[in-house]
């Protein structure tokens, strides 16, 4: 792990909130759920582990995740937004949920 991606990784453990979204999506019902991400950083990625957004995922006996790689010239907050626009175009890639309107 590079020292960057320590400091990074400080930077969040010390932070006040948890290291989570929660991120609204609707079923193939249209009923309202809510997919839960827990964010950590492992090697040189930051990555959420959440729940399965395709019917593949939901066969795999591995941890659903989202990952991007980090680099030093983005701080904590853009890593967590890119990270997060990485989730919302894996559930758009899914098949299980949509996104609200």
């Amino acid at each position: 792990m590079y020292k960057f991606v320590e400091q990074l990784d400080n930077e969040l453990s010390g932070a006040t909130c948890l290291p989570l979204f929660e991120i609204e999506v609707l079923n193939t019902k249209g009923e309202t759920e809510y997919i839960t991400c827990d964010i950590f950083f492992k090697g040189n990625s930051i990555l959420a582990s959440r729940d399965a957004v395709s019917t593949k995922e939901q066969r795999s006996k591995y941890i659903a995740t989202s990952r991007i790689v980090c680099y030093s010239y983005w701080t904590l907050d853009q890593h967590l937004q890119l990270l997060h626009d990485e989730i919302l175009n894996d559930i758009i890639d899914g098949d299980l949920y949509e996104l609200p309107n």
